[in-house]
């Protein structure tokens, strides 16, 4: 192979060049956007403005969740659409945003697939005894506050599916399967999928390879249907579910949902402090989730 055509494919960059461009674009965009917030962190810290407690507390408050989303969003979005229309030659819309025959009937397959499947491990532990509902949270606090931060969770929750689901399955996802086919794209982008969630607290290894497993399934959900509509609803019902409304510790963070619970099962089955997806539990629903995927994909035909 030639030089050129090491680097180039059908008179443009080569896919497989676009997609490490992007992901150290990616990279660079969003530590250079949250590396000074770091800094101004640490230095609160050492002039004694905030205490180690207060620290981590306000790192993973709910304010500092949305400035994280806000900033991831900000960073992907146009990155995304300056990548996939001067590289890719191609819009933002055509790496599965059109709203053909059948999206929404997608967006509502995704939203009840996601909610089936962590409603079923919610009774699953709560059947086993290893899960304990103490309350509500509407019993400690004002329904004035809670509903609001109700909404301001949707709003993460839909603004996180919409701009990991046009990175891994839109951006990373398409650009690798036009260099290496379906197979070897969709383990590279559920790799790096899982790779990007390596610094959540909490983590652990069999989460990582939870959250690759998460990243196949989303894949299979492009693959399905063609559009990130199917991938998008499950990822936003998944998480939305899963913390804010359920109270599981969502990828490894304490949302404080709807209900007050607490746990006592074996962590390697309930993924503990990361949650349903750090545990072997996570592991068969995700599974599961393929298969029906599968099913449901033969039904279409």
């Amino acid at each position: 192979m030639s030089i050129k055509r090491f680097f180039v494919k059908d008179g443009r960059l080569r896919p497989t060049w676009r997609v490490i461009s992007y992901v150290v674009a990616l990279v660079v965009g969003l530590f250079g956007i949250q590396i000074p917030i770091g800094v101004l962190l640490v230095v609160a810290l050492l002039v004694g403005v905030l205490d180690q407690s207060s620290l981590m507390q306000l790192q993973y408050s709910l304010p500092f969740l949305a400035l994280n989303t806000a900033i991831s969003l900000a960073v992907i979005l146009p990155l995304t659409y300056l990548f996939r229309r001067f590289l890719d030659g191609h819009s933002l819309r055509s790496l599965g945003l059109e709203r053909g025959q059948g999206w929404l009937r997608d967006i509502v397959t995704g939203l009840l697939l996601g909610t089936a499947l962590m409603g079923l491990i919610f009774l699953v532990e709560w059947g086993a005894g290893w899960l304990i509902i103490e309350g509500f949270s509407w019993q400690v606090q004002s329904p004035a506050l809670l509903l609001p931060r109700l909404l301001v969770y949707v709003l993460l929750s839909a603004g996180v599916a919409f701009y990991e689901e046009l990175a891994f399955r839109g951006y990373i996802l398409q650009n690798l399967r036009a260099d290496w086919g379906i197979v070897a794209a969709l383990v590279a982008s559920s790799l790096l999928f899982g790779i990007f969630h390596g610094l959540n607290p909490n983590v652990t290894l069999l989460a990582l390879a939870n959250i690759f497993l998460a990243g196949v399934l989303l894949a299979a959900c492009y693959l399905v249907t063609r559009n990130l509509w199917l991938a998008m609803a499950f990822h936003f019902s998944w998480n939305f579910v899963q913390g804010p409304l359920l109270s599981f510790p969502l990828s490894g963070l304490d949302t404080a949902g709807l209900l007050v619970t607490s746990t006592q099962g074996n962590p390697l089955i309930t993924g503990g402090a990361f949650g349903p997806e750090g545990g072997l539990l996570g592991t068969t629903v995700l599974g599961l989730g393929l298969l029906l995927l599968w099913a449901w994909k033969r039904r279409r035909k």
